[in-house]
């Protein structure tokens, strides 16, 4: 690992010389190439023609001209270095600077700068657009969205596989009608790479696996915004789907009788995280005895396989008396989510509710997140490939035995299905 971070650092050293012959905009296209090279993930997937195309790909974004390193296009090129590349560990985001948004007096002087009337906007008429948007159909993508009570947006295609989402209507005096917000790249059916606006901070930040389902970009939550949501077509309700933040970590109870419910939400290896594991494990080892099981791993941030291990041998000793069912939904990623496909091959496991959010196949032990030569863009790199066998699930996920709906609380769903003895 040291090897591969001396070597790129070098090379950026390197490309900073070469910044008299060539663009900023190109030292940095040249710096993000050199870092995606090094992870597992190119390595194992560009391969061939696929390494062709790439290059091909490579050379017309480096003809560009831009000079603007906040301008949109600037981003967006960078980020196309990563699209053909399946690895949802990988993040890229433009640097983030909060300072005019710390105060009524700092945002009401930032509206009034070339910065803010400068931000990417579409010139469209808001009234016609609102009124073609209304009446889409709720399997398509297009339409109206909410982020919570802040401000509505419009979500419109533009090409054949893109689409673009404005400001419709804000609370918010820092974003303004006609804003972009969002562009969404189709890649399969209401699958995209999408390139969101920070609802705070209104800095560019690439999520390369945005879906939709149920009305909702599932994935458009944010760190470090003021609401916790995502754009949604519907008015923000109560979220049976996701578990509540700040809730606990681990927790065992009995559900009815003859039901144990057992949360378990993170699989992190830090000290902290993992001395609550270790307490709550050893209080629990003995401790599944009902003829049913609910265990919940909905939101599951993943973490470390010897973390997750000694939980899967508790299970898989459960399920030779007991049945298991599982909730999972978009919030159960990575070591979560291979956890799940080990329960899958046990005998009396059942899989409930929505289909994971496929980052599994790669992974990071260094958390190493590297800035590009002009100071404005970031790129976390992977550097750990967790076996070939796992692609397939990247960008897809793991889909359930049994969809829940997201109207009805799922340990209500599942308690019932228990009771009629489905599926």
């Amino acid at each position: 690992m040291k090897n591969i971070l001396l070597s790129i650092t070098c090379f950026l050293l390197a490309a900073l010389g070469l910044k008299a012959q060539r663009s900023v905009y190109q030292v940095d296209l040249a710096a993000l190439k050199a870092v995606i090279e090094k992870t597992k993930s190119y390595k194992a997937q560009i391969k061939g023609a696929k390494k062709t195309a790439y290059q091909d790909l490579y050379n017309r974004l480096l003809a560009d001209t831009i000079t603007d390193v906040n301008s949109y296009q600037y981003f967006y090129n960078l980020a196309q270095l990563l699209f053909p590349i399946r690895d949802n560990h990988i993040a890229f985001y433009q640097q983030a600077d909060d300072r005019p948004f710390r105060s009524k007096a700092s945002i009401d002087s930032f509206v009034q700068t070339s910065t803010f009337h400068n931000y990417p906007s579409y010139n469209i008429n808001i009234d016609s657009l609102q009124q073609a948007l209304a009446v889409k159909p709720a399997h398509k993508v297009e339409g109206i969205y909410h982020y919570g009570k802040f401000y509505t947006i419009g979500l419109f295609r533009v090409k054949e596989k893109e689409y673009v989402g404005i400001i419709l209507d804000s609370e918010l005096n820092f974003w303004e009608k006609g804003q972009v917000a969002v562009h969404l790249y189709e890649q399969d059916t209401y699958h995209y790479k999408a390139i969101y606006a920070h609802p705070y901070t209104k800095n560019f930040n690439l999520d390369p696996i945005e879906k939709y389902t149920n009305g909702s970009l599932i994935n458009s939550s944010f760190k470090r915004s003021f609401f916790g949501g995502t754009y949604t077509k519907n008015l923000p309700g109560t979220d049976f789907v996701n578990l509540v933040r700040g809730d606990s970590k681990f927790n065992l109870k009995q559900a009815t009788n003859d039901i144990q419910y057992l949360l378990i939400q993170s699989f992190q290896a830090n000290s902290k995280t993992s001395k609550l594991s270790k307490n709550f494990y050893d209080s629990i080892k003995t401790a599944l005895v009902a003829p049913y099981l609910i265990l919940d791993l909905r939101n599951n941030e993943g973490g470390a396989e010897k973390e997750s291990n000694k939980y899967y041998k508790l299970l898989q000793q459960y399920a030779k008396k007991g049945k298991i069912y599982v909730l999972v939904n978009n919030g159960t990623i990575s070591e979560a989510e291979i956890l799940l496909l080990k329960l899958k091959k046990l005998k009396n496991v059942v899989v409930l509710g929505q289909t994971t959010k496929g980052m599994l196949a790669y992974g990071s032990n260094y958390g190493n997140t590297i800035t590009l030569p002009s100071q404005q863009f970031s790129v976390y790199a992977t550097d750990m490939k967790n076996g070939a066998s796992l692609l397939p699930y990247e960008d897809y996920g793991i889909k359930p035995d049994h969809y829940l709906s997201p109207d009805i609380d799922w340990q209500q769903q599942t308690t019932q299905l228990i009771k009629t003895g489905k599926p």
